[in-house]
């Protein structure tokens, strides 16, 4: 098999903002204008990242798996997105393996969207800040399932983790 890679804008600039974390998350410098439309056909402000390496020159540490529908075609408001050449199951032992590489952190079921899986990760979720934990419970009071986010907090090679603490939710 083959696999072509095409990259969307030019090199990431090499400057200090590069590094700033409320220039880089916060005022969106690097993010694309573009607007989307929702399933409803509103605006919709993507949050994403055109440049050579995609998202991935931003990285956060976390590390979710595409969803099996994703690998499907998709109809959306431009048009249609063709199916991938390859499933979820053709990739699902590969996110295994880079989940074990990576020491990737989190809790399976959680998350009601999350595909399906071979295996649990390889490290339980880790525990949430004081103030990020209230939310987590004031959330599932309003019928919310907050999650933890899966994190990457050994990169391979290194001896120092990262330390991130953040929460997502879905109804």
């Amino acid at each position: 098999m083959s696999i072509l890679l095409v990259e969307r804008g030019d090199y990431v600039p090499r400057e200090k903002d590069t590094w700033d974390s409320r220039k880089v998350n916060l005022d969106g410098k690097y993010q694309t204008k573009e607007v989307w439309k929702d399933v409803e056909g509103k605006d919709l402000h993507p949050h994403t990242n055109y440049w050579v390496g995609g998202n991935t020159k931003f990285y956060g540490a976390a590390l979710f798996r595409l969803r099996k529908e994703d690998f499907g075609e998709l109809r959306h408001h431009g048009g249609v997105s063709p199916a991938w050449p390859i499933s979820y199951e053709d990739l699902e032992p590969y996110y295994t393996r880079a989940e074990r590489l990576y020491h990737v952190h989190g809790q399976r079921g959680e998350d009601p969207t999350e595909p399906p899986s071979s295996e649990p990760f390889p490290h339980p979720a880790v525990s949430h800040e004081p103030r990020i934990q209230q939310l987590s419970e004031d959330f599932a009071r309003f019928g919310l399932r907050p999650l933890h986010t899966l994190e990457n907090l050994r990169p391979p090679g290194s001896r120092t983790p990262m330390r991130l603490r953040s929460a997502g939710a879905h109804r």
